[in-house]
């Protein structure tokens, strides 16, 4: 039987692709190559590119010592529709002194064996985190912004540990859209409220980057999303940058795992429902120009590193089983309440790599990631990919899309804002045969109920047939050290 190379160079000529993805073409130069024929040739193997690791816990991840951090914020934004400062901020401060708070990353040693809470997937780390303030917070923590002598101050709202979450740039930005159809009769989009959240906060020489996924459709998936990514965010903003700095990755490792026990707690308080997350903390290493991406995440919103000199590689590739197929209706592991009040931490990892300055680092939803796999997107022409393959040659879609854009012309992207639009807009463009199908008039007007469920049974089997899938689909980006690469890029 022909193995997987062989029928792909079988059946290149004839790949059905969508209007935003080529065939190789032979009289394209060898530096333009289509990533499918590269991989094919051997071209793209064993590539020497930095390494990522990746474990359950902090103390099975080497630890690196970490700069000093500057703690002004540059920049902030999040979404979609107020993302995170919209959920209620009446809610207690945890302290990691608390004698009655417990965490994700401890276990209690009471517990029965076999008994499943938010402890229960992760050991006890002892790492001397300094402690954050105990108070009963007001729904907005209020900063006094002196405008100078006479005047009068104004006031400034901190949510989350920011002032301003309308402040994106070119280097710190993220963006969500709706890839579900719209009534043709009502106009009303299917899948409304948008399930996903998303946040960065970027500093000189650091980031915080958050997505959340509601599971399912509704208010409370969409509520679970911006609770867990304001719980998060918030734990995060001080615990690293408070009165007391992280010295180490191991000690960002317990920060990180902590504010997903934060996330998770608010999630709990507002009543949501279950939500996906992950977060990358992008923090400077002492020896100059060295940068470190720290990531968490629980179910299958995914986090990438973008190089321009590496292409792109996945650093929560450990959460997932790149050798075994994967259902991708299954989210492997979510924050909320899935038994009682407790999450399901099945797939919770921490991962790290370095990175350099003018690389992109990025999250996606699934809505996303999933459009960008070789099978959904339909883009081999075959069915027979195995897991490992399928894999990456999802990496090198994606890389193939960062360097020569839709058209397949370039220009490369170079900015987190641009990275963001550039796979939105693949993204749209992939699934919009299947949208003008489910548009289709004809599907709810004619005829009776009956008859109309008929011709929708009958749409299933065209549906299959064109690539893509329906879904939220959001990103969040951050260019490293985004001042330095743009005079970098510029000089």
């Amino acid at each position: 039987m022909p193995g997987f190379r062989q029928k792909v160079a079988g059946f290149i000529r004839q790949l059905s692709n969508p209007p935003d993805n080529r065939p190789c073409d032979k009289q394209q130069s060898k530096s333009n190559e289509c990533f499918i024929q590269r991989y094919l040739n051997g071209q793209d193997n064993g590539r020497d590119e930095p390494k990522i690791v990746h474990g359950r816990t902090p103390q099975q991840l080497p630890p690196k010592t970490i700069g000093t951090l500057s703690k002004p914020v540059l920049s902030a934004m999040t979404g979609p529709n107020g993302g995170l400062t919209t959920v209620n901020k009446k809610r207690r401060h945890l302290s990691i002194s608390d004698p009655d708070v417990r965490f994700i990353d401890t276990t209690d040693e009471d517990s029965p064996p076999g008994s499943r809470d938010a402890n229960s997937n992760t050991s006890t780390v002892n790492c001397n985190l300094v402690p954050l303030q105990k108070c009963e917070s007001t729904p907005n923590a209020v900063e006094l912004v002196r405008c100078g002598s006479g005047d009068a101050c104004e006031e400034s709202v901190i949510i989350a540990g920011v002032s301003d979450w309308e402040s994106p740039t070119s280097n710190a930005y993220g963006r969500s859209v709706s890839l579900y159809e719209k009534h043709p009769v009502t106009g009303v989009p299917a899948g409304e409220p948008i399930a996903d959240c998303f946040a960065v906060v970027s500093r000189k020489n650091s980031a915080i980057l958050c997505l959340a996924d509601g599971v399912n459709w509704g208010a409370k998936a969409s509520l679970a999303a911006k609770a867990a990514v304001h719980g998060c965010v918030d734990y995060l903003n001080q615990a690293l940058f408070g009165a007391h700095a992280v010295a180490s990755t191991t000690e960002a490792f317990v920060a990180l795992l902590r504010s997903f026990h934060a996330a998770h707690n608010l999630i709990l308080e507002e009543n949501g429902m279950l939500t996906t997350l992950t977060a990358v903390l992008v923090l400077p290493l002492v020896a100059p120009q060295r940068y470190i991406a720290c990531a968490c995440n629980v179910g299958d919103s995914l986090a990438y590193v973008y190089s321009h000199k590496h292409g792109v590689r996945e650093i929560t590739q450990g959460s997932h089983d790149v050798h075994r197929m994967r259902d991708m209706r299954d989210a492997l592991g979510a924050l909320g309440p899935v038994d009682g009040t407790n999450p399901e931490l099945a797939n919770l990892t921490c991962a790290m790599t370095e990175v350099e300055p003018g690389d992109i680092v990025f999250i996606t939803s699934d809505g996303v990631s999933d459009n960008l796999d070789p099978v959904v997107g339909k883009f081999t022409g075959l069915s027979g990919v195995e897991a490992e393959q399928r894999h990456r040659l999802g990496l090198l879609r994606t890389e193939d899309l960062l360097r020569n854009g839709v058209s397949g012309h370039g220009p490369p992207c170079h900015s987190a804002k641009g990275l963001v639009d550039l796979m939105l807009d693949f993204v749209t463009r992939l699934t919009s045969a299947k949208r003008r199908l489910l548009e289709d008039e004809e599907l709810y007007r004619s005829g009776g109920q009956t008859q109309q469920r008929a011709k929708r049974k009958q749409m299933c089997g065209k549906l299959a047939a064109v690539p893509g899938k329906l879904d939220h689909a959001s990103v969040v980006a951050y260019t490293v050290h985004g001042s330095i690469a743009q005079e970098q890029q510029h000089a």
